[in-house]
């Protein structure tokens, strides 16, 4: 009897237990639940977001510099020819002569100035001989007239003929100086003090008028030729300082705009500046120079190279904080600027732009700026 009730009261006690083992599972569970929803809430709301590092949009100006190539040049210097046409008789001077103003250059043989020169003063002389007789003629008339010998008549018709002597004589005298001038003329004088620097025509040679024969300068003062866009060329004023370098040495010296041209349709515009060296001696015509030239353009909005971000289809964004979240902002990339692009996009001076920790940041997303 003691055998067979064993098994049943074992059995009895299991099914007895199991309930409250199941109860105390759920109730376990139960707890978990609870306290895992109740301290999730609290830490999504209490995330402060992606820490990241910000820089502002800034408005910056196009500036920048320009060096652009001259060559030295004199601000006197003439290309030097005949008035009239003849052979290049004489060159007394050799190239690279210093010259001074008044100095004879060349000679010019033209068989047809001379006879002029000639004419003229024949035709002088025998004016000058008429009126002198004329002179004693009216002088005699004059004598007679007093003396009631002669009428009246002949004495005014001899002082017109005199009056007309003296005035062919004027003018001839006035075709002698012009044809003593192009006599002149066929000598090339220097206008001013310089060198010369080039010949154009050698002894010998038959030049025409008006043919350069050579070239003359002056070094007392010198000027550089630039070519410049429209736009820069906007930029100068007269009597803008810039600077003037040597290529071949360390020289350098001021200049200042002393003349600007205006650009045609495809074409520069001429600027000419005016060397002021402190050493007149260390600069010469012909000496190849840097000027340097600063420039500003239009402005506009620049962010920091690193705020941009390559989106991987062709159009560039940045991250904008706003209300402590980041906003994606698409922009168009100019030109780079001592570590900074300018853009152009939804953006505006003074905003916020991400420039570290926005590797992985998305658009929404809530961040934490770090100071």
């Amino acid at each position: 009897m003691s055998d067979s009730n064993a098994p049943s009261h074992r059995l009895g006690t299991d099914r007895s237990t199991s309930p409250c083992r199941i109860a105390s599972l759920l109730l376990l569970v139960a707890l978990i639940t609870a306290c895992s929803d109740s301290t999730g809430l609290p830490q999504a709301d209490a995330d402060p977001g992606r820490p990241v590092r910000v820089a502002e949009v800034t408005e910056t100006g196009r500036s920048g510099s320009l060096r652009l190539p001259g060559v030295t040049r004199a601000v006197e210097r003439a290309e030097l020819a005949f008035l009239h046409p003849g052979q290049l008789a004489e060159r007394p001077i050799g190239l690279g002569t210093p010259v001074s103003a008044g100095q004879t250059l060349a000679v010019l043989r033209n068989p047809s100035l001379m006879p002029g020169v000639a004419a003229a003063e024949a035709r002088v002389r025998e004016l000058d001989e008429q009126i002198e007789q004329l002179e004693r003629d009216t002088r005699r008339l004059e004598d007679l007239h007093e003396r009631g010998l002669i009428a009246t008549e002949e004495l005014e018709r001899t002082r017109a003929q005199r009056n007309a002597a003296r005035e062919g004589r004027d003018q001839a005298r006035a075709q002698l100086e012009e044809a003593r001038d192009q006599l002149e003329e066929a000598r090339l004088r220097a206008p001013f003090d310089g060198r010369i620097v080039a010949f154009h025509a050698e002894p010998g040679q038959f030049v025409a008028a008006g043919q350069p024969v050579m070239s003359i300068s002056s070094e007392r003062r010198l000027e550089v030729e630039l070519a410049l866009p429209a736009g820069l060329s906007r930029q100068l004023e007269i009597g803008t300082t810039l600077t003037v370098r040597q290529l071949a040495h360390a020289q350098a010296a001021k200049a200042s705009v002393r003349e600007i041209g205006l650009a045609a349709p495809g074409q520069p515009a001429r600027v000419i500046i005016d060397l002021e060296p402190s050493d007149q001696s260390l600069w010469q015509p012909g000496q190849p120079v840097q000027v340097e030239l600063g420039w500003l353009g239009e402005t506009g909005l620049s962010v920091p190279l690193a705020a941009l971000l390559d989106t991987g289809s062709g159009i560039s964004q940045v991250f904008r904080v706003n209300q402590g979240r980041a906003e994606a902002v698409p922009v168009v990339v100019g030109e780079l600027l001592h570590g900074r692009v300018r853009i152009n996009g939804d953006l505006s001076t003074g905003d916020r732009i991400v420039i570290a920790g926005h590797s992985q940041l998305l658009d929404g997303e809530r961040v934490r700026v770090l100071p």
